[in-house]
Parts: C-alpha cells; sequence; structure tokens
C-alpha cells in the first residue's frame, strides 16, 4: 500500500531536522558508518585509477559506440561522447566531458598487487564493514551509505574475480558480487533491489540471483521509502551505467539531483526534427518517474539544460501533432566493462 503524500513529506522534514546532528556526531567518529563507506570507496577507486594507463583512458574515451551502433574515431574530435549520442547533433554533453573513464584495455593488475599499501587499507576496511553498526541512521545516511556500499561491492567484485572480457561475462558476475555489511553477507542485487529500490523491480531484474531472506533485509537495513533516483548514482561497471562518485549523508540528495541532470545530459540526444533517443536505464525505470513513456518523456524534458530541452520539446510537440510518427528511440544497454569516475 501507497504512503500518503503528506506522511513521506512529514518523514523527510523529521529526517532532515535530525540530520546535522547525527550527521556531525558519526563525522567525529573515523569508524561511522557513513565515513566508512566513503574511505572503501575512495579507496577502491584509487586503486582502479592506479591500475588504468592514463593514456589509453585518454584515447579511448574519444571512441564509443554511436546511437547507430558503429564506433566514432577520436581523430579531429574535440569533445568526449561516453554514450555514443553526439552523431545525432554535437553538442556540449556538459561534466562527463570531463570525468575519468576506465576500461578493460586500460587497465594493468600488475600496477598495483595484492600487497600494495592500497589492497592492505581496503582489506582493514571490509572488516571494520564485516562489524559495523546501522542502528539509528536517518534515511540520509542509509541513503548515501548504501549507495557507497553497492558501487564498493561491484568494484570490489572485479578485483577479485578480474574484469570481465565479454559482456556475457559481466553479466554473469553481477549475482556472484557480494559484501559484508555487518556480518549479513549481502549481494550487489539485493542492495539495489531490496534496500535502495522497490522489490518489483524485480521482475524486470534478475530474480534468480535473490535469496528467500532478502525480504527480511529489506526490513531490517532498508530505507525508510525508495529512492528513484539511485538510478542515476549506482554503477554495476558497465558502459551504460552513470559515473561513481561518493556519496555523504549531508549532501547526499543534492548529489543525486546533481548526478540525475548530468547523467541526462550526457545519455539524452535530440536530432531535429525526427528523432529523440533515451537511454535504456530510463526505459527500465520508467515507473520510478512517469506512469507512461509519454509522461516520462515530459519528466526528462524537465530535467533537460534549456538548449537540448527545447529541442527535446520541439520534437514530441511534432510527434504529438502526427507530423512526425514514433520519434523515440530508446538505446539499447552495453554491457561491457567501464567505469566512468566523477571527481
Amino acid at each position: 500500500m501507497a504512503r500518503p503524500e503528506c506522511a513521506v513529506a512529514d518523514k523527510r522534514c523529521s529526517e532532515n531536522n535530525n540530520l546535522n546532528n547525527s550527521d556531525e556526531k558519526q563525522s567525529d567518529d573515523s569508524s561511522g558508518p557513513n565515513k566508512l563507506s566513503e574511505e572503501i570507496l575512495r579507496c577502491l577507486i584509487s586503486i582502479f585509477a592506479q591500475m588504468s594507463s592514463m593514456e589509453s583512458t585518454e584515447e579511448e574515451m574519444g571512441t564509443s559506440p554511436s546511437v547507430s551502433g558503429s564506433c566514432e574515431s577520436s581523430e579531429n574530435v574535440d569533445m568526449r561522447d561516453p554514450y555514443g549520442i553526439l552523431e545525432l547533433g554535437r553538442r556540449d554533453i556538459g561534466p562527463y566531458n570531463h570525468f575519468r573513464v576506465i576500461e578493460a584495455s586500460s587497465v594493468n593488475s600488475n600496477l598495483v598487487t595484492s600487497s600494495s599499501m592500497l589492497h592492505r587499507k581496503l582489506k582493514a576496511l571490509l572488516k571494520k564493514l564485516a562489524s559495523v553498526d546501522l542502528l539509528g541512521l536517518t534515511h540520509q545516511q542509509k541513503l548515501a551509505f548504501w549507495i557507497n556500499i553497492y558501487n564498493s561491492c561491484m568494484m570490489n567484485a572485479f578485483l577479485d574475480q578480474g574484469l570481465p572480457a565479454s559482456p556475457q561475462m559481466l553479466v554473469a558476475l553481477m549475482p556472484k558480487a557480494t559484501i559484508n555489511v555487518g556480518g549479513h553477507l549481502l549481494s550487489a542485487m539485493a542492495i539495489e533491489h531490496f534496500i535502495l529500490r522497490s522489490p518489483y523491480h524485480l521482475k524486470n531484474a534478475c530474480p534468480k540471483g535473490m535469496k528467500s531472506d532478502d525480504m527480511t533485509m529489506r526490513g531490517i537495513l532498508g530505507l525508510e521509502w525508495p529512492e528513484p533516483l539511485v538510478t542515476f548514482a549506482l554503477s554495476c561497471g558497465s558502459w551504460s551505467s552513470p559515473a561513481v562518485r561518493v556519496y555523504t549523508a549531508f549532501q547526499v540528495e543534492k548529489q543525486l539531483e546533481t548526478a540525475k541532470r548530468e547523467y541526462l545530459q550526457a545519455a539524452v540526444a535530440t536530432s531535429m526534427p525526427n528523432k529523440l533517443a533515451i537511454p535504456k536505464l530510463l526505459d527500465w525505470y520508467l515507473l520510478d518517474f512517469a506512469k507512461d513513456l509519454e509522461s516520462l518523456m515530459d519528466w526528462i524534458c524537465l530535467q533537460l539544460p534549456s538548449e537540448l530541452r527545447d529541442s527535446a520539446v520541439k520534437c514530441l510537440e511534432m510527434s504529438r501533432r502526427g507530423v512526425v510518427p514514433h520519434p523515440i528511440q530508446v538505446l539499447p544497454y552495453e554491457f561491457r566493462f567501464r567505469y566512468i569516475l566523477a571527481p
């Protein structure tokens, strides 16, 4: 049964009133759950950054699958195109133009050995995580914590299992990615679909990877209410995933808004007057943001920067007048390995 909107609003106000004191208390404690989750993710990002050769990263960022499925060379290209949408029209894709990219071909695992200082630090942090106490966390603290832990779980799985050589290998690895949180061995899929999201998504999200006690975990560890904007924060390490960034309890709602707008600016494309392309990620989680595809497109337009928004609105208006039939193209999800790292 859905919660009344007023009750949710009251709950959010209560959480916000308590957040400052609670967050300040935990920030002073080096073993606090939120600070610990931030340190783990930063450590993993540092490990991947050290394993990645900067030269390869710079070269490959200019080459990406396009809307038509082909690849564009970085030669004579003065801007990056992480989601391959610029063939519909060259434009500024926003902050993603400056984010760092790590791909399998740019990673040399020999650059960071298992005995390195970073690996020893990661091992110590994960040991702390296995005994962390999550009681008393606010909604915002849980939200930031679990986003960081999901992304850490996936990154750590790649370190343990090795980088996937094919999209099929990445998909096969996802149910195997697990992490010990407070004595509970949780999979990345359980964290996403039972702690951060509503379980109804499981109909389209590989339910075979779930355990029978995942619903119990939701009651013990889950958010007070689901947060749709995690769509723009969770990265499974695939080409189509949004950028990874470290989330803090105090700023998490602002950070999620930023992540949403930056991702949509980089992943939505228009080609006047006949095509509007959206990522598959939005199609999968349509019901988090709208009741149908038409209302989803209206919602997307509201999130876009002015120039791109105007172009998208004109395309939709022409479609509704029957001038341009079927203008919406849902871009396929690409499961090849890649991380995009926000500063």
